[in-house]
């Protein structure tokens, strides 16, 4: 997050209409809300974006909170929330921030930790995650399990997306990948392109991604006061192997 990270008015404006049917995500966001579901007290989303989790948790009756580093992203979710439940959201650093409450509960769930490109930022974002956590409380979050054959061949302008934003308005985004394996980086670029008032519009928008293995996770977090309850390899909650798709882990205060 070096770059002061931030989700552009395109990037936010498509979001929903890319992901609602992305591969893996429903899955993903079935075992965010069944962990959600488990918990008594209240949960705190790190990375709460448009709300793809956050919504279906407060319709469920969660006492669910979140923060968010992109003030788009906060505006389209207050948009699906009554006015009098906005205090349940705001525009946090998720490296350094402290709600004045504690939780039982957060979750950080796709791939925002991968956001935090610097050990002091990825430490800062899990010192300030235990500091609001109850004792006993839990931090779940992921990020995806290196493909060694993937991070030595990039990617140039993939259609990734082909759909509609509205009915009758086509929307395609295209992806190009380059990596940087000295510092774990990858650098995505998405090219959208959408139909609007009988034009065809594009736009770009780049953001650096941080990669991690399992065993630099592990000592990350052994410089925290947190101890891991858990490391998944899926969100079917299976072993991590070398056939693994994520990393999910389940750290405890």
């Amino acid at each position: 997050m070096e770059n002061e990270y931030y989700y552009n008015e395109t990037v936010t404006r498509f979001y929903d209409a890319v992901y609602e049917n992305f591969p893996n995500l429903k899955i993903g966001s079935d075992f965010y809300l069944d962990e959600i579901r488990k918990t008594e007290g209240k949960i705190l989303e790190a990375g709460v974006g448009t709300g793809r989790i956050f919504m279906p948790a407060y319709n469920s009756g969660a006492d669910i909170y979140g923060i968010d580093y992109s003030k788009n992203m906060l505006d389209v979710l207050k948009s699906k929330l009554p006015v009098k439940e906005h205090h349940r959201v705001w525009i946090d650093d998720i490296r350094k921030f402290d709600t004045g409450d504690s939780f039982s509960l957060v979750i950080s769930p796709f791939r925002v930790f991968q956001h935090l490109l610097t050990i002091d930022d990825q430490l800062g974002a899990l010192n300030s995650i235990y500091n609001v956590l109850e004792p006993g409380g839990r931090l779940i979050f992921d990020v995806f399990n290196p493909d060694l054959k993937r991070l030595t061949t990039p990617v140039e302008n993939v259609l990734e997306h082909e759909g509609e934003y509205l009915p009758g308005h086509k929307l395609q985004r295209y992806a190009s990948v380059s990596y940087d394996n000295i510092i774990q980086q990858m650098d995505i670029k998405f090219k959208f392109i959408w139909e609007e008032g009988g034009l065809e519009k594009t736009d770009t928008f780049s953001t650096p991604l941080r990669y991690y293995f399992r065993y630099e996770l592990e000592n990350l977090v052994g410089r925290t006061k947190f101890t891991i309850e858990n490391i998944y390899g899926n969100f079917n909650r299976e072993a991590l192997s070398n056939k693994s798709s994520d990393q999910i882990l389940i750290l405890k205060k």
